[in-house]
């Protein structure tokens, strides 16, 4: 061995191998196919992803496995994005999986729709939010890449049709993995200067990987929550994406966003030529109807002197008219009064006082007599039932001379099954209680009744 030959210690290379892979690689994309997938009570993900020559092992820890929106199952062709590192417990290569995610357009188009039907299901596309598009803008304001094709059609657009309005481009990178917290960046800048009251969302036209940006669900919340109006021309008519059903106008293609929310000068000059022909002519007829009027009210003026002599002429037939109706109204309150008069001499009280009196004395005399034939029914039904009360009562039976007999618990005695010889019972006369005791039982006087 060579005297400047440097030799490691299994770790020491091991963490030497971490660090130049950590350095080499900080986040990458990897795709390949999912297999043994392990899921253990941790919450982490371990798994490996191979191809047909290759395979590595990866490792998500919990805190990215439950927020990510993919379950992964073994089988699947997945894209991952990872950092790779060394296990230097074992000295393997590894990766470090920081998102996973379905391979190919298909997924794309599947999270997608997924991601628009949840936002539609929380009301960020409905009409009721959007903002209205001001039609005459002060300022506009354009987030999109400052070097695409698309700011340069937005721009020669908005000159040709109103060059007098400024115009802002906030920058962003408008395609890749950073293109979606590039634009939710610009879109804060022009949220804050707030020098803007329209903005274009806009980009060129692309593949549905190349618009994927536009789908972010932080975008779509950041415009939805946006107080300033905002216009979506992103790509070409079929493209459709979610910063389009969120923002509060879509356009079909960049240049149609600029002319949407600018006035064309030439049509507004056009019109302006038109109403300064029509309004003089407007004027002429407008001064030609006032004097129309002029003149129908004057024909309608008449002299004080001649309403005057009118409403004296009218108080004179009111006060005629006053002074009959006082006097037919007291002519109808003398005949009501002699009418009245009549009435309560034939309803004098004394002699209505005498005729209730007549039937009172009536009343009472039925009352007594209805009385006194109740009291002395009453007493025939009393004294009857008082009859056939004793008739059934224990005493006149005693009287009669039977007897009942009871045990020690003063239970009635009822058959010779409830004593037995020797047993003390009492026996209750009509006028005593006797204390017996039992020597005998006999049946044979008996007569049993069945």
């Amino acid at each position: 061995m060579s005297q400047n030959s440097t030799v490691y210690q299994v770790s020491e290379l091991t963490d030497e191998m971490r660090r130049l892979m950590e350095t080499s690689y900080p986040e990458i994309w990897i795709e390949g196919e999912l297999s043994s997938l392990s899921t253990p009570a941790s919450g982490h993900l371990y798994f490996s992803l191979k191809d047909a020559r290759s395979q590595l092992r990866c490792a998500m820890f919990k805190g990215r496995a439950s927020i990510n929106r993919y379950k992964p199952k073994a089988g699947d062709l997945v894209r991952v994005r990872a950092k790779i590192s060394v296990y230097t417990a074992r000295g393997d290569l590894q990766c470090i999986v920081q998102h996973i995610e379905e391979a190919g357009v298909g997924l794309l188009q599947k999270r997608f729709e997924e991601l628009k039907a949840e936002l539609h299901r929380q009301g960020l596309f409905e009409q009721k939010y959007k903002r209205p598009i001001p039609k005459f803008p002060k300022h506009i304001g354009v987030i999109t890449s400052p070097s695409g094709a698309a700011v340069r059609d937005v721009l020669s657009a908005l000159a040709r049709r109103c060059p007098g309005i400024p115009v802002t481009v906030y920058p962003a990178v408008v395609q890749g993995e950073t293109a979606a917290e590039s634009i939710m960046s610009a879109l804060r800048d022009a949220s804050q200067h707030k020098q803007c009251d329209v903005l274009i969302l806009t980009r060129g036209g692309g593949s549905l990987e190349d618009l994927w940006c536009f789908n972010h669900e932080g975008l779509a919340r950041m415009i939805f929550d946006c107080s300033i109006p905002l216009v979506s021309g992103v790509g070409h008519e079929v493209d459709v994406t979610i910063a389009d059903l969120v923002a509060d106008m879509r356009a079909p293609t960049p240049t149609a966003a600029a002319e949407l929310i600018s006035p064309d000068t030439d049509q507004l000059f056009s019109q302006l030529k038109s109403l300064q022909f029509r309004l003089p002519n407007a004027q002429k007829r407008g001064l030609e109807q006032l004097a129309q009027n002029v003149d129908m009210l004057s024909k309608q003026l008449k002299h004080p002197k001649t309403t005057l002599r009118q409403k004296m002429d009218a108080l004179e037939v009111t006060g005629k008219r006053l002074h009959r109706a006082a006097q037919q109204g007291l002519k109808w309150q003398h005949t009501s009064i002699e009418t009245m008069a009549r009435t309560l001499a034939a309803n004098q009280p004394q002699r209505l006082i005498e005729q209730k009196q007549r039937e009172l004395n009536q009343s009472s005399s039925r009352l007594l007599r209805a009385n006194q034939h109740l009291r002395i029914s009453t007493a025939d039904k009393l004294n009857a039932i008082g009859g056939q009360l004793n008739l059934v009562s224990p005493l006149a039976t005693l009287e009669r001379g039977f007897s009942i007999t009871r045990d020690k618990q003063h239970n009635i005695i009822r058959s010779q099954d409830q004593v037995k010889a020797g047993d003390q019972v009492t026996v209750q006369t009509v006028d005593a209680t006797l204390s017996c005791s039992v020597t005998n039982i006999d049946d044979s006087t008996v007569q049993k009744v069945r």
